[in-house]
């Protein structure tokens, strides 16, 4: 059986302010972020605290929830820039979400993105695994990671039917 480790959404904010001043030290300023659906709604909402700057969504379907890691043959749209905002135009956007597992799905997302009008594109995510990636980043992309971890299944509590069961189990965890 796979390692599991679970996260508090106290855990996560500390790691996202982290994220976030990580992304200010940064060369480029960013003007808007794209969460990644939807993983990644909840960490950009977070972010928004501390980049304050608005956040815009896309929705890819690639793994599948029921099955802890299993995936599809390839990676769908579900919802999408189309068109891309006018307001998006030339501008810098941080494409955000919860973990940087076999990168599959932020190649998709990044490859999709570098083909509309935007400035520069970065990558933030709260989780990045310690594992070889089927996808492949572009050249230079500006990219941030809260923490680099184990490949474990991470358990979010955002996806928790019973919280005080997560935090428990949160509490006896072993972080990475």
């Amino acid at each position: 059986m796979e390692k599991k480790v679970w996260y508090t959404y106290d855990d996560i904010h500390r790691v996202l302010k982290s994220l976030a001043e990580k992304v200010q030290a940064g060369r480029v300023k960013y003007d808007a972020m794209i969460a990644i659906g939807g993983g990644g709604f909840i960490p950009a909402r977070i972010l928004r605290c501390f980049l304050n700057i608005p956040i815009y969504a896309v929705t890819t379907a690639y793994y599948d929830s029921e099955y802890q890691g299993k995936h599809a043959e390839s990676v769908k749209k579900i919802q999408w820039l189309d068109p891309l905002p006018e307001n998006l135009v030339g501008k810098n956007v941080l494409v955000v979400d919860e973990v940087d597992d076999s990168r599959v799905t932020m190649e998709f997302v990044l490859n999709d993105l570098s083909k509309l009008d935007l400035g520069t594109i970065g990558i933030a995510v709260l989780h990045e695994k310690k594992k070889e990636k089927k996808g492949k980043l572009p050249e230079g992309i500006p990219y941030y990671s809260g923490i680099v971890v184990e490949d474990w299944w991470i358990n979010y509590p955002w996806d928790a039917e019973d919280i005080e069961e997560h935090n428990q189990l949160a509490k006896q965890s072993e972080k990475i």
